[in-house]
């Protein structure tokens, strides 16, 4: 699932840093698969999470008890929202993956499914019978379900909800996760994206590398119960790996594996070695045997002891000497003995006739078992009146104590609503001094006060009118305008399209689609109403361009004309092996050449400002520019960070420029930098302002306003460029605004394009 899905916030990756105390019980993955719908599903899925995460890191204990004991108190907790709401009834799934000193255990309940591949199997987990067997948040407690295996460099580990299975097939599914390297996974996480007709799975694709320290020394400490707990006594079980194995990727062949089929799957594929095992493997294959079906060996040391055993019950209990016999060689497999080069003493099994011919020690002989005398008279009448009086006073104190519990919760509800309702007298004294930001602060506490009212008590009428009435001040609050000219799209995408971002340049409208890997043209009419031309792709991936072949698809940005340098305006495409292409409509699709591209790492962004092209280079955590010279871009590149700058490009989504540089990151903070230097800037925190931020765009003039893709909670946020809130725009209609992708703003005539999952919309700045 693409990370500004609103539903990618039902997993949580927890993956402290060195230093951390909490670093001792390693990195920490909660997936959460919700059932059912409730307008406190996002408030649920949080508690979930933090439940699992303080239970996970706080309590004592082996890590597989201790993830049981998360998954039990989230079941509480989500039980606990149901029974307080009778509105509510959401039920969920979790998995839990924990790795902590080479050590991987995974505890689940409900529907979700993993599968983890190493170079001997493939193991599916949990089993189809276990993973409906029962969920979290219903009457009855769940079964929750481990496993356990020791990694090594290589494994891979894929977590998903139970959609996958519906959807695909263990089998695809299977092949991807056994075919992943490090080098391939971005390959196999956009093969899997595909699988199910492109319906949007949440999911977890992690590959094991070797670390530096050696995992024979990690994957053999005990691992540690807590933060700062004493460690277990038991050390995680894992399942051994034979070093003379051939990889499961060599021996399948190709990209997609041929697995059998998910019926015969059985939920593991074991690889048989291809040479004998030492003799501590053939000791360990010996024991499995064992348990398989026993051998002659075994039947007939099972038929020796028989007789003897009904010899001794025949006679009276006694206690024989038994000698200490000869070394001899011990017996083997099959039946078979084979002479030890070096024998050590075994204990012989004794026949009955020789138990009999052993002096023995007579033991004194044991009383018969004589019953009790019944009680009678009082004494029977008092004991029958305390049998029945135990399960009712047990029912009595049980009955009590829920009693008390719901009385607490009763009271503590009640004074989060009372809290709430003297919030909103903060509001009215704020706004009459005309303090508006202390009013949306006030505003947003009372909220929280009613959210977790509506945990312990539900929702009660108080409770129903209070949340009335700060919707609507806050509606007066955040200047809420409605977009009504969002009723026909300029544009419709299919189920398969990805939409990701949009240029704009006077009639003239590009689209860079990461679903089919393409540029897409159209021209509109000059209202901007209409799509008068549909020119399709102009480039996508894999097309040979001036003898380069294009790579993924990342980013695109618009060039106008250079005086002296370019005499026409251009469309520059980025590609993800750092290849720059430029497209006009008179000389097509061309290679741009930029000097010393093989030192640049990975570039995510790329950007125009007064002619100079600047790359964000998320390896380097840099961003360099060129500058025109000579027939193209033929100076060597700049570092735009200063030296003391210790910028953080990782995850970034989104660059802009407008004389300083604007970045956002996927965390939705927006950082500003001028001449090299980060500028101390934020936004203005608002009630609410927690969505998913996952584009954003700007007029250039310094009075310009800023506006946010919020796809979360599907509006745009407006703000000035000194963060202060101004405004937000919604949709006047139902789900327009639905899976927001991107937008861009045409400073000329003051049109706002906005790019969905589904659309294409352009809508004139409200005034």
């Amino acid at each position: 699932m693409d990370h500004r899905n609103p539903r990618a916030a039902h997993l949580e990756v927890i993956e402290p840093a060195v230093g951390d105390e909490r670093a001792a019980r390693g990195n920490l993955y909660i997936l959460v698969e919700l059932i059912g719908s409730s307008p406190v599903s996002n408030h649920a899925v949080r508690e979930i999470q933090a439940t699992i995460e303080l239970t996970y890191y706080s309590a004592g204990g082996p890590v597989s008890q201790v993830l049981k004991q998360a998954i039990a108190d989230a079941h509480e907790v989500l039980r606990k929202m149901n029974r307080n709401s009778p509105d509510i009834h959401l039920q969920a799934g979790i998995i839990c993956a924990a790795i902590v000193q080479g050590h991987l255990v995974i505890a689940s309940a409900g529907p979700t499914v993993a599968f983890v591949a190493t170079s001997e199997r493939l193991d599916q987990f949990p089993l189809d019978e276990e993973r409906f067997s029962g969920t979290i948040g219903g009457g009855t407690e769940p079964n929750v379900h481990t496993y356990r295996h020791i990694v090594a460099g290589g494994d891979v580990l894929f977590l998903g909800e139970s959609e996958w299975t519906l959807q695909s097939d263990v089998r695809t599914i299977g092949g991807a996760v056994v075919s992943t390297s490090v080098s391939n996974m971005q390959d196999m996480v956009m093969h899997l994206r595909q699988q199910g007709d492109n319906v949007p799975l949440l999911g977890v694709l992690m590959v094991f590398t070797e670390e530096e320290q050696g995992e024979e020394e990690l994957a053999g400490a005990p691992l540690p119960t807590a933060v700062g707990a004493t460690p277990p006594v038991h050390n995680v079980p894992g399942e051994g790996s034979s070093g003379n194995v051939t990889p499961l990727r060599e021996r399948m062949g190709g990209a997609t594996p041929e697995l059998p089929s998910a019926p015969t799957m059985q939920h593991q594929l074991t690889v048989p070695s291809r040479r004998p095992q030492k003799d501590s493997g053939q000791w360990s294959k010996r024991a499995f045997r064992l348990f398989d079906r026993p051998t002659r060996w075994f039947s007939n040391l099972l038929h020796g002891l028989l007789p003897e055993r009904k010899a001794r019950q025949e006679e009276p209990i006694q206690q024989p000497e038994i000698p200490v016999p000869e070394p001899e060689t011990s017996p083997v497999d099959q039946g078979q003995f084979e002479p030890a080069s070096d024998p050590e003493p075994q204990p012989t099994m004794v026949g009955p006739e020789q138990v009999r011919s052993e002096e023995r020690i007579q033991l004194p002989a044991v009383p018969g078992y004589a019953p009790p005398t019944p009680s009678q008279g009082n004494r029977r009448r008092l004991i029958i009146a305390i049998a029945i009086l135990i399960p009712l006073l047990t029912s009595a104190v049980v009955g009590a104590a829920f009693l008390r519990e719901g009385n607490i919760n009763q009271e503590e509800g009640l004074q989060l609503v009372e809290l709430a309702d003297s919030k909103l007298l903060e509001v009215q004294q704020a706004l009459s001094v005309d303090d508006r930001a202390t009013a949306r602060a006030s505003l947003s506490e009372a909220q929280r006060y009613l959210d977790e009212a509506i945990v312990l008590i539900g929702v009660t009428d108080q409770i129903q009118e209070l949340s009335e009435v700060i919707t609507t001040e806050l509606q007066e609050l955040l200047q809420v305008r409605a977009l009504y000219s969002l009723d026909v799209p300029l544009l419709d995408y299919g189920a398969d399209a990805e939409p990701q971002r949009i240029v704009v340049s006077n009639q003239d409208i590009y689209v860079l689609d990461s679903g089919s890997q393409a540029i897409s043209h159209y021209r509109t009419n000059s209202e901007r109403t209409l799509l008068e031309e549909d020119n399709g792709a102009i480039l996508k991936e894999g097309d040979t361009v001036s003898g380069v072949t294009v790579g993924r698809l990342v980013d695109i940005a618009w060039q106008p004309r250079i005086s002296g340098f370019e005499d026409k305006a251009s469309l520059l495409i980025l590609d993800r092996n750092n290849n720059v292409f430029r497209y006009n409509r008179l000389d097509g699709a061309t290679h741009l050449v930029l000097r010393e591209l093989s030192s640049l790492g990975s570039v995510g962004q790329l950007g125009i400002y007064n002619g100079r092209l600047y790359l964000a280079d998320e390896r380097s955590d840099q961003i360099f520019r060129y500058t025109p010279a000579g027939l193209a871009y033929d100076d060597p590149p700049t570092a735009w960070f200063d030296e003391q700058v210790q910028g953080d490009l990782a995850g970034l989504i989104a660059m802009a420029i407008d004389g300083d540089i604007w970045l956002l990151s996927e965390d939705g903070t927006l950082l500003r930098f001028r001449e090299g230097q980060q500028l101390p800037f934020s936004l203005e925190r608002i009630p609410g302002l927690s969505g998913l931020l996952v584009d954003f765009a700007m007029a250039e003039h310094a009075d310009g306003m800023l506006y946010l893709a919020d796809a979360t909670d599907e509006r745009i946020l407006v703000y000035d460029k000194e963060g202060r809130y101004i405004q937000q725009f919604v949709d006047a209609e139902d789900m327009a605004l639905a899976g927001l992708r991107g937008l861009f703003l045409d400073e000329v005539t003051d049109i706002l394009y906005i790019l969905t999952k589904t659309g294409l919309y352009a809508h004139p700045l409200p005034r």
